[in-house]
């Protein structure tokens, strides 16, 4: 069976599913992309006629929205081959999940869903993937950080040691080392001698570097509250702000300008501010909690005026 993986480009939830195809199916094609980006992409599928050369394809952690939901749904080709797998309440206020191919799962009686956990539980529901103890661990780590449970909820700090590992190896080599290690050993899931090393040295570097980076807070009032613009590496966003939130920050969200992805992530510091309705303004998606948004052309000068 030939599979196409279209997958979120950006954390370990978009890894995720690339990992279990790749464990579940003998011959996988991934591409990983943003949701801003998926209807061109799809497009180019169509353009260049690969859409039609797998045998399935599934697209996760990303929501699909119309034309394209209803081109799909009467592209005879596609019936049963086309799958989207999505945990964004946006999706469902949408309407995006009305068509039997699209799977939007927002929490169950584990909590919070994110794509891994639903794409895994369509493999094990359709039998492309057998149940193991570390495959399962896998998913679950991955879930408990990707809706930041692992901080609110179970406190299981290997959620976030699995994350610390995604930014030491990059994503190739992350889907590369953890598709091996499953494959191995998928019945137990543990980080070995050398991952634990590195990630408490990373782990170390982290927090010094959060501490530097939450000095520098240009606060703005945007939307009548009070916003904190913080410009730092993508991998550093949701450590610097859960250090303001442990640190009784004044701030009620911040806007964290990631440069080298030309991406602005927004995350709550008072639970209360749906950052989701802050992200729509400036033409993103995401969750109530934490969302993102593409640094466009008219927002370089705005940029350039708040450093300067």
């Amino acid at each position: 069976m030939k599979v196409l993986i279209i997958s979120h480009e950006s954390d370990i939830d978009g890894m995720g599913s690339v990992i279990l195809g790749k464990l579940a199916f003998e011959e996988v094609d991934y591409i990983l992309s943003e949701t801003p980006k998926l209807p061109d992409l799809i497009q180019e599928l169509y353009n260049n006629n690969r859409i039609h050369e797998y045998d399935m394809i599934y697209v996760t952690d990303m929501w699909l929205s119309d034309p394209w939901l209803t081109k799909i749904a009467n592209d005879r080709e596609l019936n049963g081959k086309f799958y989207v797998f999505d945990h964004h309440k946006s999706a469902i206020e949408e309407s995006f999940d009305r068509y039997p191919f699209t799977k939007i799962k927002i929490a169950d009686e584990l909590g919070k869903c994110c794509g891994t956990s639903i794409f895994y539980e369509y493999l094990q529901s359709n039998n492309y993937l057998e149940k193991s103890k570390g495959i399962y661990q896998f998913v679950e780590l991955t879930r408990k950080y990707d809706t930041w449970e692992w901080k609110t909820r179970y406190n299981d700090k290997e959620a976030n040691e699995l994350n610390i590992l995604f930014n030491i190896l990059g994503t190739e080599d992350y889907i590369a080392r953890l598709f091996k290690k499953l494959k191995d050993n998928p019945n137990n899931f543990n980080f070995d001698e050398n991952e634990e090393f590195a990630i408490k040295y990373k782990e170390k570097q982290i927090n010094e570097q959060v501490v530097a980076y939450a000095k520098n807070i240009y606060e703005r009032k945007i939307n009548n509250y009070n916003a904190g613009i913080i410009f730092v590496p993508s991998e550093y966003r949701n450590d610097i702000t859960q250090y303001l939130r442990d640190n009784n920050s004044p701030l009620d969200f911040v806007m964290l300008v990631c440069l080298e992805n030309k991406r602005i992530s927004y995350r709550n510091i008072k639970p209360d501010v749906n950052v989701r309705l802050i992200a729509e303004l400036y033409g993103g998606k995401g969750h109530d909690f934490a969302a993102a948004s593409n640094i466009l052309e008219k927002d370089i000068d705005e940029i350039v005026d708040i450093l300067t």
